[in-house]
């Protein structure tokens, strides 16, 4: 279960923070989560329609996404405050103290000496979004969320698998251009040999039909 819901959850990777402050004293890193520029899985995530109520109230921050399937507290490694600030959402990290969470101190370290500078923001799409429109002057080649629910922020040593996501964003563009294909016509059933050949919730349909052709023939 907790390996389902990990994979239901997507993820952006900010490598490289965008620090906008940082107090040692308070264990706080501010940084620039995301914008409305297109991220390097060809996608924008409309700043002004997050969604930031749940994470309001149980703003996690987490070590590598293990929060998800593992037990260890430890990968809790401090609290966060997120907000939009103009055409940004802004996440301040809280940072654990050491003497309650040796890892969270470690992490905190690093990130303040710059080895590790990847962060990774699992989110919901909370309705569907759309490819670009050019008429809107919108890259058809991006995909454009129509909304999102921020649910957590991890430190991460390396950009989490883009490859979930990029799934994602395949299946929608096949359905896509599903939708825009005219629907064929079905052919019309001249037997019953025909009618059992076709799609077995068509059949009973379709046998009736060819019987009642048969029929009228007679």
């Amino acid at each position: 279960m907790a390996e389902e819901k990990k994979d239901n959850i997507l993820r952006r990777q900010i490598s490289g923070l965008q620090l906008r402050a940082q107090d040692e004293e308070q264990r706080m890193v501010e940084f620039v989560a995301s914008t409305n520029s297109v991220d390097s899985y060809g996608t924008v995530l409309p700043v002004d329609k997050w969604d930031l109520s749940r994470y309001e109230k149980n703003g996690v921050i987490g070590y590598q996404h293990d929060i998800y399937w593992s037990d260890d507290p430890d990968n809790v490694i401090g609290r966060g405050e997120a907000f939009v600030d103009g055409d940004a959402l802004v996440v301040r990290i809280f940072f654990e103290p050491a003497d309650i969470n040796p890892k969270a101190e470690k992490v905190f370290r690093k990130v303040l000496f710059g080895s590790i500078n990847a962060v990774s923001v699992g989110f919901n799409p909370t309705a569907p979004g759309h490819w670009g429109d050019e008429r809107k002057g919108e890259n058809p080649d991006v995909y454009y969320f129509d909304g999102q629910e921020l649910l957590e922020v991890s430190v991460v040593n390396v950009p989490s698998n883009p490859d979930a996501v990029k799934r994602s964003i395949a299946e929608e563009r096949a359905l896509h251009e599903q939708d825009r294909k005219p629907a064929e016509p079905k052919k019309e059933i001249e037997s019953e040999e025909e009618a059992k050949a076709a799609e077995p919730d068509d059949i009973n349909i379709r046998l009736t039909i060819a019987r009642a052709k048969r029929q009228l023939a007679n």
